[in-house]
């Protein structure tokens, strides 16, 4: 298997299980089995790339954009390794024209990085304190 090809693999599993952790509560149990995966789709990327180089916020402001009849796009090549995929892994079904996708879907697609990051920090912060009671 490829690096690209596991890469996109991890990517769409560490997006899956975050869905699944979105709608439970840190003291809820199952969220356990969701964190124990996405700990194993971490440490499994972290074998095969490196973090991540650049903050949300950078990388907006990094990628390419073009006016495509009066639409911004994101040029797809633009977006970093991990993102891209991380990225496409997130919008897997969305409405994008064969241009690029929506600059719009991209910048709603960090916004919402972050909010599942806050989400699951508040998750393993409750697991941690739980295991040292």
């Amino acid at each position: 298997m490829t690096i690209d090809h596991r890469l996109r693999s991890l990517e769409i599993a560490r997006r899956r299980a975050l869905w699944a952790l979105v709608d439970l509560q840190p003291e809820d149990v199952r969220a356990e089995k969701v964190l124990a995966e996405l700990d194993e789709v971490d440490q499994s990327l972290e074998d095969i790339v490196s973090g991540d180089q650049l903050s949300a916020q950078e990388l907006v402001e990094v990628v390419t954009t073009k006016l495509h009849n009066g639409v911004k796009l994101v040029v797809e090549d633009s977006i970093p390794e991990r993102w891209l995929q991380r990225f496409q892994a997130a919008s897997a079904g969305s409405t994008r024209l064969a241009e690029g996708p929506y600059l719009r879907d991209f910048e709603k697609f960090v916004e919402v990085w972050h909010q599942e990051l806050e989400h699951l920090n508040i998750h393993r912060a409750h697991k941690s304190s739980t295991r040292s009671q």
